[in-house]
């Protein structure tokens, strides 16, 4: 990976992650804000485990996946060896697995002189144990150029969709595992030193959709047909990073601490071809929101990863919030 976007990465944040899911019949009672205390966490994916009642977020800085109990107790949940930077991560129930995507930019305690931009991964764990069931690598698709995965959506079929922020690419994992470029196009390719592609969900009426970070934009994906994309008008937002679907299947999009760090949840009435906005929840600016998750409460939550904090050097933070958007 060329210097020139490793260093963009220090700069600007990538994504998240997350899941297209009903909440539970049944809800436990959540607090509408938790404060997760551990020095130098920097989480960044986040998730809601329904079948086990947790919320599930990934340390950009400790290699790990943390796991959180509604009384707000916060264990690691789920690494490897090969887990150096998680970023997205989803929780598929129905299969009871956590998938995690994996990248390295330098930042990572596990990084080391060399490893930053070789490392393309996805890490599959069992979602009740936390052991390591796959780890599939996804860097032959860009043996030349750089990649950073970023994040996750699954669809009905158990195919899992993977986001490349520095290559124009959703890559396609099927359920034998088995890794193919589902889709690579211009309208994907990040300018120059930028983040591109981020946030993605897989919507029930059988088609994707993703935000594009460096030019704010959110574009639908059949996926029949994946050189059919369009361009969802009437969206407006900066720096988006990761995206959920609330209850009602509108669309939560996460603005991130390179712009005003709020979430905004957007309806549309004729199938994404365009958007209306409905509501937005200021996070704040020096939180860096990055990532949504549906809970079996019916609620979205938003994690804070206090990233500007470690891509400045310090890796000293050590309370990150958890909190219920409107």
């Amino acid at each position: 990976m060329k210097n020139t976007i490793l260093i963009t990465a220090f700069s600007i944040l990538f994504a998240a992650c997350d899941s297209e899911k009903k909440p539970a019949s049944v809800s436990v009672s959540l607090q509408s804000k938790y404060t997760v205390t551990d020095i130098g966490l920097y989480p960044e994916g986040i998730d809601y485990d329904s079948k086990n009642e947790k919320f599930l977020f990934s340390s950009l800085y400790k290699g790990a996946v943390y796991a959180m109990n509604p009384k707000g107790e916060t264990t690691v949940f789920a690494t490897s060896s090969k887990l150096v930077l998680p970023t997205g991560i989803y929780t598929d129930e129905t299969r009871n697995r956590l998938i995690v995507a994996n990248a390295d930019l330098g930042i990572s305690q596990k990084s080391t002189a060399t490893s930053s931009g070789t490392i393309a991964t996805v890490s599959i764990f069992n979602l009740t144990s936390g052991a390591l069931i796959k780890e599939i690598d996804l860097k032959n698709f860009t043996p030349n150029a750089g990649s950073c995965l970023n994040d996750i959506a699954v669809d009905t079929d158990g195919n899992i969709y993977i986001t490349d922020s520095f290559s124009p690419n959703i890559y396609k994992i099927d359920t034998s595992f088995t890794a193919s470029l589902f889709v690579t196009n211009e309208l994907f390719k990040p300018a120059p030193n930028q983040f591109g592609l981020n946030g993605i969900v897989f919507h029930p009426d059988g088609y994707l959709l993703a935000v594009k970070t460096d030019d704010s934009k959110l574009f639908k994906i059949s996926i029949s047909n994946p050189s059919i994309i369009t361009e969802v008008t009437g969206a407006s937002f900066s720096a988006p990073d990761g995206i959920e679907l609330d209850k009602n299947n509108n669309l939560v999009v996460v603005e991130n601490g390179l712009a005003l760090g709020k979430t905004y949840t957007f309806s549309s009435n004729n199938n994404w071809k365009s958007a209306s906005k409905i509501s937005e929840t200021n996070v704040g600016k020096e939180d860096f929101p990055t990532t949504a998750a549906l809970a079996s409460d019916g609620n979205v939550y938003v994690i804070s990863s206090k990233l500007g904090k470690l891509l400045g050097g310090d890796k000293t933070q050590s309370s990150y919030d958890i909190q219920r958007i409107k």
